[in-house]
């Protein structure tokens, strides 16, 4: 039967350092965040368990019960939604540790806290997903953060899942630390790779990251790319007061190219947006639309919008209705 859900509230599952939830999507009036689990620190789930939550879930939503938190979330949609038991949206965020201190970064209000969070081994639960055949080869594994790279665990978890045949993992890592599996992964095809440059120039590039490392990152761009197979992408957050200028994302863009690279991806700083979403200013407009209708223009095939962006695009499309 047709009902309104989403991918995340069927077959999502997404780890955090001290929860297991349904998606990571928060930025929709309803605020998101739908635990699962909590007080998790990487211990083997009880799938059956799980999945017999979700089946209540999933009846309530055919009954037109939707939870209160995806009041508004742009995910939802009718669709004939397959309710066997699997999953195949998976992100990994459980880790906060990072080699770079972005200014816009959640763990900026308390570093103190996260900087002193453990972190447990996510490869165990992974690799059991796998062995209970709970987990699907359709599935699109995310990686966020942290910087993802610098987990102990990566490049084996990585190897896994190409091994297991996974063909859409997506990474977000900075790219400060080069991978030999993310380059793997790259020449199969099954890895597209994010990295956050926010930036066009060296100068804003160190005000926003607050490390040296801007060269380095477009020179492991570059060599990523040569790999040829695999989807990267630059993305660019704009951040109101630090990168807002036509000037320094027209530059992103050219950097983007001349890395090789032809796809790229768009967003807006999480509290900034969530603060500013009913008045907008029209310079914000002018810079969102740039990258909206032009990018096309600096040799880019692609533009991907995030959660932000996203919604930004679709509130005014509503207004102008």
């Amino acid at each position: 039967m047709k009902y309104i859900s989403c991918i995340h509230l069927e077959h999502g599952i997404t780890f955090f350092s001290t929860s297991v939830q349904i998606c990571c999507i928060s930025s929709h009036p309803g605020g998101g965040n739908i635990t699962q689990i909590n007080n998790y620190h990487g211990e083997l789930i009880n799938w059956d368990e799980l999945f017999a939550n979700r089946k209540i879930m999933r009846e309530n939503i055919k009954n037109g019960i939707v939870p209160e938190k995806c009041t508004g979330c742009y995910y939802l949609k009718e669709n004939e939604w397959n309710s066997d038991n699997y999953i195949d949206e998976v992100l990994i965020g459980h880790f906060t540790h990072c080699n770079c201190n972005c200014i816009y970064c959640y763990t900026e209000k308390d570093k103190k806290f996260f900087n002193a969070n453990k972190t447990y081994n996510i490869y165990p639960v992974i690799k059991d997903m796998i062995d209970k055949k709970v987990l699907s080869k359709n599935a699109t594994i995310t990686f966020g953060g942290g910087e993802p790279t610098i987990l102990k665990e990566f490049e084996e978890l990585v190897y896994l899942l190409l091994d297991y045949d996974v063909y859409n993992i997506r990474i977000h890592s900075d790219g400060i630390k080069y991978s030999s599996a993310i380059e793997k992964g790259l020449k199969l095809g099954k890895i597209t790779l994010i990295t956050s440059v926010d930036s066009g120039t060296p100068e804003v590039y160190q005000k926003i990251k607050q490390v040296p490392c801007c060269e380095q990152v477009w020179k492991n761009l570059a060599r990523y790319a040569k790999t040829k197979n695999g989807l990267i992408r630059t993305k660019f957050v704009l951040i109101p007061g630090v990168n807002d200028s036509l000037s320094e994302v027209k530059n992103w863009l050219k950097k983007t190219y001349e890395a090789g690279i032809t796809n790229v991806a768009f967003d807006i700083e999480d509290n900034w947006f969530k603060e500013h979403r009913e008045k907008i200013p029209q310079y914000v407009y002018v810079i969102c639309d740039f990258v909206f209708e032009c990018y096309r223009q600096y040799g880019i095939d692609t533009c991907e919008l995030y959660e932000r962006a996203s919604n930004l695009k679709i509130d005014r499309e509503n207004r102008l209705k």
